[in-house]
């Protein structure tokens, strides 16, 4: 799109910071979801931009919340499973 710029984010992440431990002991498939819970912490800033913008922003903003809620879920059930609970909610 021509003339669009993303906002700026408001919870700078630098991926390179982050490791994903690739032994397959089991645990794999938590680590992984565990990073990409973490980087759902960042958000964008809404402080600026249009009010049509600033509802863009909010709606992605949300989005990013409800992957949040998704990945905990996902990864209780993992944990679960790896402890030989029973993982029916």
């Amino acid at each position: 799109m021509t003339g669009f710029e993303l906002p700026k984010v408001r919870d700078e992440i630098d991926p390179k910071n982050y490791h994903i431990d690739g032994t397959p002991d089991g645990n794999y498939a938590i680590r992984i979801l565990q990073l990409y819970r973490e980087l759902a912490r960042c958000k964008w800033d809404v402080s600026c931009g249009s009010d049509r913008l600033k509802l863009l922003y909010d709606a992605m903003n949300e989005h990013q919340d409800l992957r949040a809620t998704e990945l905990d879920a996902a990864i209780r059930v993992l944990q679960q499973h790896n402890r030989g609970e029973d993982t029916v909610e």
